[in-house]
């Protein structure tokens, strides 16, 4: 006999956390395709990279999920603007999909704690470093473009 390992909070977080990375990686690929026709090839680059990390967190999620009892749910997911078309619109972008996932994580990380989940807030925390990393790369990429415009894009995206 089984029994249950997280509690039915702990399962839906996991499954709100896996939908918002699944979403996070389209929108990643997206920007990385824009950006690699525009011949912006290390800004794309860039992006691919955080795509291939946040499809291992959903890895790693799903994961979990299952280990703990719970069901995958594939709720409707973040898919990518159309407005996407420059390096600026792009970084902000960004920088609300990683504020949200971090608030979302904390979040989860506090309920895993209550409930006495340490192997589900341990892979949140994980998670949590690499958003917080992400975040910090953007915010210094918008104070870099803000700083020196397109000489910034010309000497270090393309």
């Amino acid at each position: 006999m089984t029994t249950k390992k997280s509690t039915d909070r702990v399962i839906e977080m996991l499954n709100l956390v896996y939908t918002a990375e699944i979403g996070a990686i389209g929108i990643y690929m997206d920007q990385h395709a824009r950006m690699d026709d525009q011949g912006l090839k290390k800004f794309a680059e860039r992006l691919k990279e955080d795509a291939v990390e946040e499809m291992g967190h959903a890895e790693h999620l799903m994961e979990r999920i299952l280990y703990v009892g719970g069901a995958m749910k594939y709720e409707k997911h973040e898919v990518p603007r159309v407005d996407m078309e420059d390096v600026a619109t792009i970084i902000k972008v960004n920088i609300d999909l990683e504020v949200r996932a971090i608030d979302r994580l904390n979040q989860g990380i506090r309920m895993c704690y209550e409930d006495n989940d340490n192997g589900s807030r341990l892979l949140m925390e994980s998670i949590l470093k690499d958003e917080e990393r992400h975040l910090d790369e953007y915010e210094t990429l918008q104070e870099n473009l803000e700083k020196f415009g397109d000489n910034f894009i010309v000497n270090h995206l393309i």
